[in-house]
C-alpha cells in the first residue's frame, strides 16, 4: 500500500484554542492551501478529532450534513487524510486511524520511520556497489 505523507513546518499557535491546535496538526500534515478558500479540509479534520473519540466513526454523508457542504467535496478531503494515513475507513465510517490524536499521529510516525530505514537500507547497499563510502 502506497502512502503520501506530506510534513510541513508550521509556527506553533499560542496556547488556548482547540481550534488553532487542531488546525496546526492540519498544517502540519499539509492540508491548509490557498485552493481550500473554504477551509474544507480544516472543518472535516476538526470534525473527525472531536468525533472519533466519541464514536466509531462517522459516515461521508454524516460528515457532509453536519458542515453543509457536498458529500463529493467531504470524500475529496477524506481520501487525502487516507493516502496520508491520519484517517481510516471501516466499512462506511471514517474516522482518525485511532481514537486518540496522539496516539494517531504516532502511528504515522512509526510508518515514516519504517519508510527511512527502507531507505537508509538500499541507499547503503547503492553506496556499496558503487564504492561510495560514508563516514
Amino acid at each position: 500500500m502506497a502512502i503520501r505523507i506530506l510534513i510541513k513546518r508550521v509556527d506553533t499557535p499560542p496556547t488556548g484554542s482547540l481550534k488553532d491546535d487542531i488546525d496546526f496538526v492540519c498544517k502540519s500534515f499539509g492540508y491548509f492551501s490557498q485552493r481550500d478558500k473554504q477551509d474544507t479540509a480544516g472543518k472535516i479534520f476538526r470534525v473527525l478529532v472531536r468525533e472519533t473519540c466519541r464514536s466509531e466513526g462517522l459516515t461521508s454523508d454524516q460528515i457532509a450534513g453536519q458542515l453543509e457542504l457536498t458529500r463529493g467535496a467531504i470524500v475529496h478531503h477524506l481520501n487525502s487524510f487516507i493516502d496520508a494515513g491520519i484517517v481510516i475507513r471501516q466499512r462506511n465510517l471514517y474516522r482518525l486511524r485511532n481514537k486518540c490524536l496522539q496516539k494517531s499521529i504516532e502511528e504515522v510516525k512509526e510508518d515514516i520511520d519504517r519508510i527511512f530505514a527502507e531507505m537508509l537500507k538500499i541507499a547503503n547497499e547503492i553506496d556499496n556497489q558503487l564504492g561510495n563510502f560514508y563516514r
